[in-house]
């Protein structure tokens, strides 16, 4: 099968979806955006780190090049590149070295 653009992006670059969470401390919801990292429980105060899910970037062996690609043309900022790249195997693996 052929793609126009490689699906792997469309949850990197698309709208934020909302995600929601229970709350370990109190159990009420909390509610994040598909492109927050964090939200705090509006009843407890609790911080809730929002759950990693696998994306194109942890596997393919495109993924710096398509990210250079994506902000090259606009799609992300520059501190997204900073983050998915952050999330590249490879490329973590040499920062920790």
């Amino acid at each position: 099968m052929i793609f126009k653009a490689c699906p792997g992006t469309k949850s990197l670059i698309g709208p934020a979806r909302i995600i929601i969470r229970t709350c370990p401390s109190c159990s009420d919801e909390v509610e994040f955006f598909s492109d927050e990292t964090e939200a705090k429980c509006e009843k407890c105060g609790h911080i809730l780190q929002q759950e990693v899910s696998p994306s194109c970037i942890t596997w393919c062996e495109y993924a710096e090049k398509c990210i250079n690609d994506m902000k090259n043309r606009g799609m992300i900022s520059s501190s997204k590149v900073e983050e998915l790249v952050q999330m590249i195997p490879s490329i973590k693996k040499n920062h920790e070295q």
